[in-house]
């Protein structure tokens, strides 16, 4: 489970910047499971899940991070120095039951820093340290195969990288908790075709097909249930014309999707699967006096998110893994939100301590359900930024001393902690007079 998240120089997050999720309010000494970020457009909220992201791919090499000459970061740029400087990264988590401190610091030329640490006992215990590119060993890490994997780690690499693809135990933990553990969801098209996939996926198994057809039916979408046919793909190079091009064209055939191109055969890319599958072989029965399937392009906008969603929610409670989505309530109902946010909060729906980060701007998420809050106010973080200086500031709610019973939704609205946009009616109407 994720500890706490920090990071420093990148983007608008100048200054170093915490996301805590140890609980404030008594609840024990695990991590919390669910954390919300609130902001104004443009405030930086994103750029404190894009910072995670962007850890994330790094340590699990994503599109040969470690490859490149060049690292790919951006610092923040507003001022003369910062630029100039490294952009760091830290986690600490929970692995069964073993505490982990792990983090490094770049810049776009090398990697200036990078540290493990772990806390058997409550004691620190060095695994190992980096500065550019000398090594500090602890007694419990040294060997002949760490100093190997040193020499053939790249100055633009992660070590951790290195020892995972040279099958190496040590580090293997905290490697995996990144690339098994930690999951990203946006709103946007590759990462939409991901969570449709994984749904997919989930509902050609028949126990997590059960799973999958419970939450479309709890959203209240007139969904009783959802088919998946087996889905073949047959390519056909066009007849009409030999041009090169890359264009193709698709119809269903008895059964059988064609796929018609010209010139060079298209790649299969898994977007374009869970593209066809999703449309030639996925279907929906509706409720009604005469029931009917219906395809995925022909549900809401809504329907379309819960259902992408949905597999990913399910695995991470199953696995008890940490999904990080930004902007969660993008066509979802408040009610629908609330729900799922339930799910993440309960101890019998979450026996394995899935947690839920996300950004919203969904104040209603702060309010009171019959006398209860639904998020807790040590689950509750703002971003602002500095006009001034165009830096981000990320906080809690529990900054403030917030009493138990107020209405935070009021107050939120109302300017009381920040995070809302200040907005001028004269310009508006400025914008628009002539």
């Amino acid at each position: 489970m994720l500890i706490n998240f920090r990071v420093a120089n990148f983007r608008s997050l100048k200054d170093p910047q915490e996301l805590d999720l140890r609980a404030v309010y008594g609840r024990g000494a695990a991590p919390l499971h669910v954390s919300a970020i609130y902001g104004a457009n443009g405030s930086g909220k994103s750029n404190v899940l894009l910072a995670l992201r962007f850890m994330h791919d790094a340590v699990t090499d994503q599109g040969g991070w470690n490859r490149h000459e060049a690292i790919h970061v951006t610092p923040f740029l507003l001022d003369e120095d910062s630029p100039k400087k490294p952009t760091s990264f830290a986690v600490e988590l929970t692995i069964e039951g073993v505490r982990y401190a792990y983090g490094f610091s770049v810049t776009r030329k090398r990697v200036t820093e990078e540290w493990l640490h772990s806390f058997p006992k409550k004691k620190k215990r060095v695994l190992f340290e980096r500065d550019n590119d000398e090594y500090y060993f602890g007694p419990s890490f040294a060997s002949a195969r760490a100093e190997v994997i040193k020499e053939i780690t790249p100055s633009t690499g992660l070590y951790i990288s290195t020892a995972a693809k040279a099958n190496d135990e040590s580090s293997r933990a905290v490697f995996s908790w990144f690339s098994e553990r930690l999951w990203f969801a946006e709103d946007e098209e590759a990462s939409r075709s991901a969570q449709r996939a994984e749904t997919m996926k989930l509902l050609r198994a028949p126990d997590t097909k059960v799973k999958i057809e419970k939450l479309l039916e709890a959203a209240d979408v007139g969904i009783s249930e959802a088919l998946i046919e087996d889905f073949e793909i047959e390519f056909q190079e066009d007849p009409e014309s030999a041009e090169f091009d890359g264009s193709f064209r698709v119809f269903v055939d008895g059964g059988k999707t064609v796929i018609m191109y010209r010139g060079k055969r298209p790649e299969m890319t898994p977007y374009l699967r869970t593209l066809l599958e999703a449309s030639h072989s996925l279907t929906f029965r509706h409720r009604g006096k005469n029931e009917q399937l219906f395809s995925l392009d022909q549900e809401s906008r809504g329907t379309q998110t819960w259902f992408d969603i949905s597999g990913m929610v399910i695995k991470a409670l199953d696995k008890g893994h940490t999904l990080v989505i930004d902007e969660l309530d993008t066509s979802l109902h408040p009610l629908l939100l609330a729900q799922m946010i339930r799910l993440f909060q309960s101890q019998e729906s979450n026996p394995r301590g899935a947690q839920l980060i996300f950004t919203t701007h969904d104040a209603s998420l702060m309010g009171r359900n019959r006398g209860e809050e639904l998020l807790k106010r040590d689950e509750i973080w703002f971003t602002q930024k500095d006009p001034q200086v165009g830096s981000t500031e990320l906080y809690p709610l529990t900054e403030f001393r917030p009493r138990d019973g107020l209405n935070w939704e009021k107050r939120y609205l109302g300017g009381s902690v920040g995070g809302v946009p200040y907005i001028s009616e004269n310009l508006f109407d400025e914008a628009v007079s002539q």
